[in-house]
């Protein structure tokens, strides 16, 4: 191994794999292999209840026992309460994310050095609680997190890079859990994000389960009896249905061999026409989604210059027909869809261009809102700040007190688009402590500041005292972790044995 230090380092930890690049001498970014000789690792974990060596990659995919092999963590970064437990220990998806970076970072230094210093990717819609938790999966793998960078962001980059894209850009980005809609302008170095739009809950884990029901389906109606799955037999059959997802990308008609020891073991044949069928819905949102993206900028299809692929997802030929169909013009791929985001963040580390990105998700608070044509009033969410707001920028709302002697203010603030209530997440809370006996009608100004690595700050001030009171947005939970603990765990991690 070298002993020098890697420089302008990026790393993809992907829902279904991860990646880490870097740039060479040649100002070209590649990605580093790791000890498997893998460009892409497997975002799986396999807890072995022998040797209590924790597998990651491609080793834990074949682990033999889908109840101590966890997939798809990504998923729940933004869920304070998930935990995994095994073998009487609980696991964060943090903790869990922290594994596979320590197997990139103690892999690929193999390589290019000792690694310390990186960018990591997220998805351009995860909230505030979701980049917190893989920016302490960073920490937990003795990784320093520059900055973290947006997906779609990273990816077009790359494609800037490598293809001299420029103009107006789509970035269709379709990876293992979630769809990012990104359009932006790409002028030489700078790169203004103009929105992003998707689904969190939305990718190819979710065409995985489709193709298990069709697979089902397929079994009864050439076989004559059920495919019994119960829960382990589910997983087990989930882990292979990637494969399959592939080859029905490439080929017309397959054969599988599908079954267990209990119900035996039958051939069953699949069309991509009758998985396309089965993944319809998933594919008519995500058009949807595309031309919400449009609407909400005012601009046409004819207006996109360019519409890039990102994410394996991506390589499903119907979602290609669709966007060629949408659009009018086919789809530009880099070919590697799956590292480009890597790629793009190495790019980033090296040389960070002056990148305009807006935010994700609306900030406010809930307030009661008087309504003009009726005189009703109600509690409504007030947004202070709305999604695809350039960043980094602050915003302010003044609020009068509605209560004679309020002696405490408290601002909830919420995260979301709706204005009704039940259909935001309330993410903190403010209490403001003011003097007694004063009339209603006091201004209370709410001053919410979104930052390049979209945190969010919020400051609220009595205007009459001038007593205010800040916070960054918090979150509680068994998965959220306090620098103690970040500090502890990861000494404990460094303990672990990862393969």
């Amino acid at each position: 191994m070298s002993d020098k230090t890697a420089k302008y380092v990026g790393i993809d930890l992907g829902t279904s794999t991860s990646a880490l690049a870097h740039v060479r001498s040649d100002g070209n970014p590649e990605i580093v292999s790791n000890s498997d000789g893998e460009r892409l690792t497997p975002s799986v974990v396999f807890f072995d209840q022998f040797e209590g060596v924790k597998l990651v990659g491609s080793s834990a995919k074949d682990g033999g026992d889908p109840d101590r092999t966890v997939r798809h963590i990504k998923k729940h970064m933004d869920n304070p309460s998930h935990v995994v437990e095994i073998d009487g220990e609980k696991w964060t998806p943090t903790e869990i994310s922290a594994l596979v970076l320590s197997k990139l970072r103690k892999d690929c230094s193999q390589l290019i050095g000792r690694i310390e210093d990186v960018v990591l990717t997220v998805p351009a819609n995860f909230n505030e609680l979701a980049r917190k938790a893989t920016v302490t999966a960073g920490k937990l793998a003795g990784l320093n997190v520059k900055r973290i960078v947006n997906e779609p962001t990273a990816a077009a980059l790359y494609y800037a890079h490598t293809q001299s894209v420029e103009g107006r850009v789509l970035v269709f980005d379709l990876g293992g859990g979630t769809l990012d809609i990104t359009i932006l302008d790409i002028r030489g170095d700078s790169v203004d994000i103009l929105l992003s739009e998707g689904a969190r809950h939305l990718g190819g884990s979710d065409f995985d389960a489709a193709l298990i029901e069709l697979i089902g389906e397929e079994y009864r109606k050439q076989n004559k009896r059920d495919l019994v799955l119960n829960e382990s037999q589910r997983r087990r059959l989930l882990a292979e249905t990637e494969d399959t997802k592939k080859r029905l990308s490439k080929l017309n008609t397959i054969s599988e061999k599908i079954g267990t020891d209990d119900v035996g073991l039958a051939e069953v044949k699949l069309s991509r026409e009758a998985f396309e069928t089965a993944i319809d819905g998933l594919l008519v949102r995500t058009v949807m989604l595309t031309e919400q993206a449009l609407r909400n900028l005012s601009i046409q299809p004819s207006d996109i210059d360019h519409v890039v692929l990102v994410g394996g997802s991506t390589r499903i030929p119907k979602v290609q027909k669709l966007l060629e169909e949408h659009f009018g013009k086919p789809p530009l791929s880099c070919g590697n869809v799956d590292e480009c985001v890597a790629l793009g963040a190495a790019l980033f580390a090296q040389r960070p261009r002056r990148v305009s990105e807006v935010c994700n998700h609306s900030y406010g608070t809930l307030a009661i809102i008087e309504d003009s044509s009726t005189g009703e009033s109600k509690v409504q969410n007030s947004i202070v700040i709305p999604k695809n707001t350039p960043i980094p920028c602050s915003m302010s709302q003044t609020y009068i007190t509605s209560e004679d002697n309020e002696e405490l203010i408290e601002v909830e603030i919420s995260q979301g688009e709706d204005h009704d209530p039940r259909y935001v997440d309330i993410v903190g809370k403010i209490s403001l402590k003011v003097p007694p006996g004063r009339p209603a009608g006091c201004a209370v100004t709410v001053t919410y500041s979104y930052d390049e690595n979209q945190r969010v700050r919020v400051q609220v001030t009595d205007e009459e005292t001038g007593i205010q009171e800040d916070v960054d947005i918090e979150y509680n939970g068994q998965g959220v972790l306090d620098e103690d603990e970040i500090q502890r765990k990861s000494a404990y991690l460094k303990q672990v044995k990862i393969a």
